[in-house]
C-alpha cells in the first residue's frame, strides 16, 4: 500500500537518502523547506508519517514535532527522526515524545522502507479507532493516547472501586495481566512504530475478545490489564487460555511483515470474601506474570 510522506532535513543528502528509498515503493514525498513549512504541509497533505531530522531550518526538529502533536489534526501522525549523530538520537530519546521513532546516519534504505511501513500502519491504526471513540474531554483524560484503551490510572482505581464491590457482594474477581512478548526485538528489528503498531492490534483484539463487564486497558510499556468481576479462578484461566491461544493465531499483517506475536498472561483470582486479599490481586498477577516470562513464554500462569 502506497502511503503520503513528508521529509525535512538541514542535510540535502539525508533528504535525497529518504525520496530514494521510499519512490523505489511508490510512495509520495513531499519535501519541506523548514520547520514551519513542515507544520504547514502537515496540515494541508495530511501525510501518513513524517520524516524529521532534527537538525531542520526555522523552528528546529523537536520544536517542530511539538508544534505538529499540539494540533489537533496532526497529533497522532507518526514521527520518524532522523538523527545524524548519537547526541541528535539521544536528544529525541530524552524528548518522550508520543509516536515517535528514531533512525540514526548512516542511513540504511531497507531501514527507512521498514520505518516507513511502521509510521504508515500505525498512523491508520490510530485513526481508526480514534475514530470509534466519543471525543469528549473526560474520556480522553482516561484513556492512553497509543491504544486508545484505558489508561494505568484509572485501571488502578476501577481496580479498588471492583476489590470493595467484590468483598461487599462476596462475589468473585480475577485480574489478568497480559504481556506482548519480545516487543523489545520487535522495536530493535522493525523500528518502534511497528511495535506501537503491534500493541494497538493486540489491544484491539483483547478488547473484542472481552465481555460488556470485564475492562481492559494498557497498564505499561507492553503489557495490559483486564479486570474481570465475577470470574472465579477456573473461569479467569480458561478466559486467560483463549486471549494467548487467540493472539499466538492472529496475523499481525502489516504490509510485508507477518508478525508472528505471542503474549504471556499472569492470573490472579478471588472469592471476595477479604477485601485485604482483593486489594493484593494486582501483584499476584504481577509475580505469576513473571513466572510465565521465566517459563518460556506464550503461556499462562496463576498465583
Amino acid at each position: 500500500m502506497a502511503g503520503r510522506f513528508l521529509v525535512a532535513s538541514k542535510n540535502r543528502a539525508t533528504v535525497k537518502a529518504i525520496e530514494k528509498a521510499l519512490k523505489a515503493e511508490r510512495h509520495q514525498i513531499t519535501v519541506a523547506a523548514n520547520g514551519v513549512a513542515v507544520v504547514d504541509l502537515a496540515l494541508d497533505k495530511k501525510p501518513n508519517a513524517v520524516f524529521l531530522g532534527v537538525a531542520v531550518n526555522g523552528l528546529g526538529g523537536l520544536d517542530t514535532a511539538r508544534a505538529l502533536r499540539a494540533l489537533a489534526p496532526t497529533a497522532s501522525v507518526p514521527i520518524i527522526f532522523l538523527a545524524e549523530s548519537a547526541e541528535e538520537a539521544k536528544r529525541v530519546d530524552d524528548a518522550h515524545l508520543p509516536l515517535t521513532d528514531c533512525l540514526t546516519a548512516p542511513f540504511d534504505l531497507d531501514e527507512i522502507r521498514t520505518h516507513a511501513i511502521g509510521g504508515l500502519h500505525t498512523g491508520g491504526h490510530v485513526a481508526d479507532i480514534r475514530s470509534t471513540r466519543p471525543e469528549n474531554e473526560w474520556m480522553l483524560s482516561i484513556l492512553d493516547p497509543l491504544t486508545q484503551l484505558y489508561h494505568r490510572r484509572y485501571l488502578l482505581h476501577r481496580l479498588a472501586y471492583e476489590a470493595r464491590r467484590s468483598a461487599r457482594y462476596h462475589c468473585a474477581l480475577a485480574v489478568l495481566l497480559v504481556d506482548v512478548d519480545n516487543l523489545k526485538a520487535i522495536n530493535q528489528q522493525y523500528g518502534i512504530l511497528t511495535g506501537d503498531s503491534v500493541l494497538i492490534e493486540v489491544g484491539q483484539v483483547l478488547l473484542a475478545e472481552c465481555r460488556n463487564s470485564e475492562i481492559i486497558g494498557r497498564n505499561d510499556v507492553q503489557d495490559f490489564l483486564l479486570i474481570a468481576p465475577h470470574s472465579d479462578a477456573a473461569a479467569a484461566r480458561a478466559l486467560a487460555e483463549r486471549l494467548r491461544q487467540v493472539i499466538a493465531e492472529h496475523h499481525f499483517i502489516l504490509e510485508k511483515l507477518d508478525l508472528h506475536v505471542t503474549v504471556s498472561i499472569g492470573v490472579a483470582a478471588v472469592s471476595g470474601n477479604d477485601l485485604g486479599e482483593n486489594l493484593a490481586l494486582f501483584g499476584r498477577a504481577e509475580m505469576a506474570l513473571t513466572h510465565a516470562k521465566h517459563a518460556g513464554k506464550d503461556c499462562v500462569e496463576e498465583g
